[in-house]
């Protein structure tokens, strides 16, 4: 494995508060030498809440500069703020969903929290993410617009998402785990068959989660780049360390989405970030879903020289040289293109399956 790029040290020591047996002393101590730069990373990355938990529950945060605690006390009550209002609408949702026989699962950060977080409220979310059956899409919108939510359907998305929201909730509502193509076989109807009942909510079941972990973001946040955030990387980590992983089933289903080499990048992306009682773990199941030794080494680079960041501007080259060859085999690669092809083609034909058309022609993106 490569040594961990200096320029990942900061996001490191960020990282410190998720692990399983994190040292609180260690923490303060980091926080203390980093100084401004350390803390205004921790911020930006919506990690404070979980600093201050980690330091006010071992009653270290006090011992802190006073605008080090006054920070991370925003940030604690932010995240409390936005925590309440978004379970409160999930509540809501699942009432009205449940009532309307809408199958859904609530997925990514906002399932994560209320898993392995010590406080669900620790881990901001920017929003909440249902997946639904692609058959459902339409019978869903309208219980939200119904509900009072404001749909906004990118065309460049609305293959497999779109948002709804009302005040500070926003909805990010899929039928698809990712644009139609990049999966060698459709996830959606399986991942629904295996949804779990867990704290008042559908969710996914555990398996699913952590293969969702291992591909949404090398295609949705390529992988490294700024899109990322280290709030994602903390939910990996915490995963991890307090759920049993059925990694056997987790590899089926890489196979059967034809994306181990997605997963392979994304796996060498957290070990970099990793603590180190973690690399066994991290290294055995990069063996297990490593792709060629060219292509490795190729994919290695652009982890290596952050090349998703440096060229975050010209999303055309980090599709076409990083995110394709993501795909396991060329077919797979083929079928992503054609994919891609197919959801331009068809906006239109899919606002009208989402929202359908008001009177004069435009699709309706407003209750």
């Amino acid at each position: 494995m490569s040594p961990v790029p200096s320029s990942l040290k900061h996001d490191r020591l960020a990282l410190l508060p998720a692990a399983a047996q994190a040292n609180p002393a260690s923490c303060r101590t980091a926080l203390v030498e980093g100084g401004a730069a350390l803390l205004d990373r921790i911020l930006a990355q919506d990690l404070g809440p979980l600093w201050h938990h980690c330091l006010q529950s071992n009653g270290l945060l006090e011992s802190l500069r006073p605008d080090t605690i006054d920070a991370l006390h925003q940030a604690r009550i932010a995240a409390t703020v936005g925590y309440l209002a978004q379970r409160a609408t999930l509540d809501r949702i699942d009432r009205l969903f449940e009532a309307q026989g809408i199958p859904y699962v609530a997925m990514k950060g906002s399932h994560v929290r209320e898993s392995v977080y010590p406080d669900p409220a620790l881990r901001p979310a920017s929003d909440i993410d249902l997946l639904i059956a692609p058959d459902d899409r339409r019978r869903a919108a309208a219980v939200l617009l119904d509900a009072g939510f404001t749909a906004h359907a990118e065309p460049a998305n609305i293959s497999h998402e779109a948002t709804f929201s009302q005040g500070i909730v926003h909805i990010d509502l899929h039928w698809h785990i990712l644009r139609p193509g990049r999966t060698r076989v459709d996830m959606t109807a399986e991942l629904l068959a295996r949804r779990q009942r867990s704290n008042g909510l559908w969710r996914l079941s555990d398996p699913d989660t952590l293969f969702l972990m291992l591909i949404h973001p090398a295609f949705a946040k390529y992988v490294c780049s700024p899109n990322m955030g280290l709030a994602r990387v903390a939910d990996f980590l915490l995963w991890i360390q307090k759920r049993t992983a059925d990694w056997p089933e987790v590899l089926r289903l890489l196979r059967r989405a034809g994306l181990k080499t997605a997963a392979w990048t994304m796996l060498t992306w957290f070990r970099m970030l990793a603590p180190p009682d973690l690399h066994p773990l991290l290294d055995a199941w990069t063996r297990a879903v490593r792709p060629g030794r060219l292509r490795a080494a190729y994919l290695r680079q652009w982890l290596r020289h952050d090349l998703p960041t440096r060229w975050l501007e010209r999303p055309f080259l980090i599709q076409f040289g990083f995110t394709l060859p993501l795909h396991d085999r060329p077919a797979d690669m083929l079928h992503a293109i054609r994919g891609l092809l197919q959801a331009r083609k068809n906006r239109l034909r899919d606002m009208r399956l989402l929202l359908g058309e008001a009177q004069d022609g435009t699709p309706e993106t407003t209750p």
